[in-house]
């Protein structure tokens, strides 16, 4: 029965110290230069190697960039985003089929999962997974991180920066170092809005605006007149100008530019060096996934 309890009480205490790691995680976005030790990264990306994926086959690959040139490069394909370039580290995730193409040349197997958009779908996933367990490893060593989706509208810059080869596609990419400070976990939703019990219940129009309001309570950016008229345009240009009216009234009652608003309407735009859509056809084909010209499964 001792037995029994100290095991419990050990559990416990293990199970407390995961949930602290869960609940203290937050983007970093300010750096030390401090070099990350070798056997401190190594054991961080060991934790990556052994997430689960799809089938089991790990379809992807990782790409650790810590040469300041190259960092330069990776800011540019990311919005000019300099802490990129601070950290000591950055994690480039990337879909691999190659190596899976390369043990075919051994064992021949059916083969066509570059043309299977489920197969890059479940790639994408095995990334994420991989990517989100390093990213609880490196916060175990009171290493910090920030996820940067940017690198998708430059991947054919980031791929020819790595030196991909053919059915290797870059997807997301970490960035890891010692932080120069603390951040607090913003605000999260709650359970009771993301988890369904065995249907999708929507809430009400007004429980899902209260609950983004909680969720985004600290994020109320000044009406600045430069920001609301690029809002306001945007809004013209998608969705016509009764709509813009609509966004400017909004604003005008609230008193502030909304979570939405902003990051919608005045920070994730297009730029003109970022890959439209007849560009990631060319990129993908080019790469060997045929599935987004409509020539794959």
């Amino acid at each position: 029965m001792e037995h029994d309890h100290t095991a419990a009480a050990g559990e416990g205490r293990t199970a407390k110290a995961l949930y602290s790691l869960i609940n203290e995680r937050a983007s970093c976005r300010s750096y030390h230069s401090k070099p990350i030790p070798e056997e401190v990264l190594a054991r961080v990306l060991e934790a990556g190697c052994r997430s689960p994926s799809g089938g089991g086959f790990q379809t992807l690959s990782i790409v650790k960039v810590s040469e300041q040139q190259t960092k330069e490069e990776l800011v540019k394909c990311s919005r000019g985003q300099k802490f990129i370039a601070a950290a000591p580290v950055n994690l480039v995730f990337c879909i691999d089929f190659y190596r899976m193409r390369q043990v075919m040349q051994t064992e021949p197997a059916p083969f066509d999962q570059p043309d299977s958009f489920p197969s890059f779908w479940m790639g994408l996933v095995d990334c994420a997974i991989c990517a989100q367990t390093i990213t609880l490893a490196a916060q175990a060593e009171g290493l910090a991180s920030c996820y940067n989706g940017n690198i998708i509208h430059r991947a054919d810059r980031v791929s020819a920066l790595l030196e991909l080869p053919e059915l290797v596609l870059p997807v997301l990419m970490l960035t890891l170092g010692y932080p120069r400070v603390t951040h607090q976990q913003p605000p999260k939703y709650a359970p009771a809005v993301l988890v369904h019990d065995e249907r999708y219940r929507p809430l009400s129009d007004a429980q899902a605006y209260r609950a983004y309001r909680k969720q985004n309570r600290y994020q109320k950016i000044p009406p600045r007149p430069e920001l609301v008229e690029q809002l306001c345009r945007r809004a013209q240009l998608l969705h016509g100008a009764d709509f813009a009216e609509r966004v400017r009234a909004d604003i005008a009652q609230k008193g502030f530019i909304g979570s939405y608003q902003y990051w919608f309407g005045c920070y994730y735009q297009d730029e003109p060096e970022f890959m439209q859509l007849e560009d990631y056809q060319r990129f993908f084909s080019q790469k060997g996934f045929r599935f987004l010209t409509g020539t794959g499964g």
